[in-house]
């Protein structure tokens, strides 16, 4: 049986209803996520058993949000309850002409109080087969990356398949100071999800040039990050959201071949954990051992149908995703 390990930081989004800005008495909406929490619970969904490794306070809301990883079907027993605080981000949607706004409220939350010493790595690790975290991880804070550094290495020692999703936050992190750690933690993993902002050497300090990107570029890139890593595989997205709100969905992966998954189109309802959604995907066909083209197919699928789904994550089981993929008419070749 295949079980799933992520490291990440528990996080409560609060969103002002009707498009409102945040004001006093301002009616807004909480929800539960992180991105190591949005892809464990959509891989949950999927029939993938997961677990994750954080910290969390001993108190009320603490105790709410283990509730709502144990109704997700995802292992809470390892999590370490220390510290005071969960961390806040407040997306204020935009509308129109104005755009959407972020604010991070995440100093000193609790993952940043686990005791390493405390971590019974045999426990933490039994009947794991893959381990996964994410850029947003290692940019929390030194204390989390020393943490993450000594998970990496038990998994290694264990043989344990790794991945990683770049999700790079420059509201967190600086890009030079991004390129330097996310280069340093990418060397552990098998499959990296993204190609921003690694370096390919130590002189590669410009970020990849999305905007003007060809298909002969995109291969390049991807060809250089994935010799000089010796990734199993490296998956890059393209997203798009045009004046009528249709968000348009592709990606490449590469293996020493470039593939090219379909594109997905749909009215967009909310784009937050979609990112999430298509890494479950990926990490949902990779764990099955499907090839590189179903993968990316079915991770698009899996991207696109979060961008109707309110919430920083969806809970949809996999059948659902497959016949958005049958369904033809929606599907751009």
């Amino acid at each position: 049986m295949k079980k799933i390990l992520f490291f990440g930081e528990p996080l409560i989004r609060i969103t002002p209803s009707f498009y409102e800005k945040l004001n006093d008495k301002t009616n807004c909406t909480l929800y539960y996520g992180g991105s190591e929490i949005n892809i464990a619970r959509n891989m949950s969904a999927f029939g993938i058993d997961t677990a994750i490794f954080t910290g969390l306070p001993e108190h009320e809301v603490g105790n709410s949000f283990i509730d709502f990883l144990k109704q997700s079907q995802i292992d809470s027993n390892n999590i370490q309850r220390c510290g005071e605080r969960i961390g806040l981000y407040y997306l204020i949607n935009g509308y129109g002409v104005r755009n959407s706004e972020v604010y991070y409220d995440r100093q000193h939350t609790s993952i940043n109080d686990i005791d390493i010493q405390n971590i019974d790595m045999n426990q933490l690790f039994n009947g794991i087969t893959h381990f996964h975290f994410s850029g947003i991880t290692i940019a929390i804070s030194q204390h989390v990356r020393d943490i993450l550094q000594v998970l990496l290495e038990e998994a290694k020692k264990r043989e344990i398949i790794i991945s990683i999703d770049l999700n790079l936050r420059t509201k967190m992190i600086a890009i030079e100071d991004a390129k330097k750690e996310f280069s340093h933690f990418a060397k552990y993993a098998d499959y990296c999800f993204g190609i921003d902002p690694l370096m390919k050497d130590e002189n590669d300090l410009t970020m990849f040039d999305r905007q003007h990107a060809t298909e002969k570029t995109i291969e390049k890139r991807m060809q250089e990050l994935q010799a000089a890593y010796q990734f199993k595989a490296i998956f890059h997205t393209i997203r798009n959201v045009d004046e009528n709100m249709i968000n348009s969905y592709e990606a490449y992966a590469y293996d020493h071949h470039l593939y090219h998954s379909v594109i997905l189109k749909t009215a967009l309802l909310e784009r937050v954990g979609s990112g999430d959604a298509f890494v479950a995907g990926l990490l949902y066909q990779i764990m099955n051992q499907e090839n590189l083209q179903e993968t990316i197919d079915f991770a698009v699928a899996s991207g696109t149908y979060k961008c109707v789904v309110i919430g920083d994550n969806m809970y949809e089981n996999s059948q659902t995703i497959y016949r958005l993929l049958e369904n033809h008419s929606e599907i751009s070749r």
